[in-house]
């Protein structure tokens, strides 16, 4: 089943994300240094190579992929509002910006431009955009692709059962003189799905109403042994050893 306002997919639809594409670099900082380090624990080093950042977002990520040891990066984002801040991180950086390739297509269609070998590959918090057929593809390609002994990281975005999430706060961040507030919720949209209604108000330094703004998007709610279940049915196998929560490493077996 697809559902509409999905930038995981190709068809003409609506890019949620350019709701808050001009301030994805603010809003992520405050938790990057955690991904960072969660992704650093679970990949280790990485033997050169390609590695592939599905769902790359704005490419915070890509600086710790290229120093654990990526000589070759494919950064996929199919939403072009994303791509804006992808392609300004990757240019600030000559070394990065001439191992990277930035693949501007959705999962699966974005195979035919990835490598047919990966030493290693992340997808952080967007596993759930992806229907359950295309998600099969994925684990069927990190299995064929990964180098034996190769590593694939993903993070969980909660929640781990289709329930109902009031309006929660998800913190703030200050620009400037400015401060952007985030708060969202999410609503049983089927057995499989939830739908989130995410909110970002920007204020001045007397708490006045720059501007506001409103996205929904359906959501695949998915638990960390599901995930390990359907990888393990490909031949991936699960990185035991220090525990992150809404992290899962799969491995390729030697």
């Amino acid at each position: 089943m697809r559902f509409p306002n999905n930038f995981l997919y190709d068809e003409p639809v609506t890019d949620s994300y350019s709701v808050n594409a001009e301030w994805y670099a603010a809003l992520v900082m405050p938790w990057q240094d955690g991904m960072d380090s969660a992704v650093r624990t679970l990949l280790g080093p990485i033997d050169g190579g390609a590695v592939v950042d599905i769902a790359s977002g704005v490419g915070t990520g890509l600086p710790l992929l290229h120093e654990l040891g990526a000589e070759r990066l494919y950064a996929v984002e199919p939403s072009e509002a994303m791509r804006i801040g992808l392609v300004t991180t990757v240019a600030r950086d000559p070394k990065l910006m001439s191992v990277t390739t930035v693949v501007p297509h959705a999962f699966p269609q974005a195979s035919e431009l990835l490598p047919a070998e990966w030493s290693a590959g992340v997808m952080l918090n967007a596993l759930g955009h992806l229907d359950d057929t295309d998600r099969e593809e994925l684990w069927a390609t990190v299995a064929k692709r990964l180098v034996p002994g190769g590593r694939f990281v993903l993070s969980l975005q909660p929640p781990e059962t289709v329930t109902e999430i009031p309006w929660a706060d998800f913190g703030s961040v200050q620009i400037g003189d400015h401060v952007l507030q985030t708060r969202g919720k999410a609503e049983p949209l089927s057995d499989t799905h939830v739908e989130w209604t995410m909110e970002w108000t920007l204020m001045d330094q007397d708490r006045a109403v720059i501007d506001a703004r409103t996205t929904t998007y359906p959501w695949r709610v998915l638990s960390h042994d599901q995930v390990v279940d359907e990888a393990s049915r490909h031949g991936l196998v699960e990185v035991h050893g220090e525990a992150i929560p809404t992290f899962v490493a799969l491995e390729k077996p030697v």
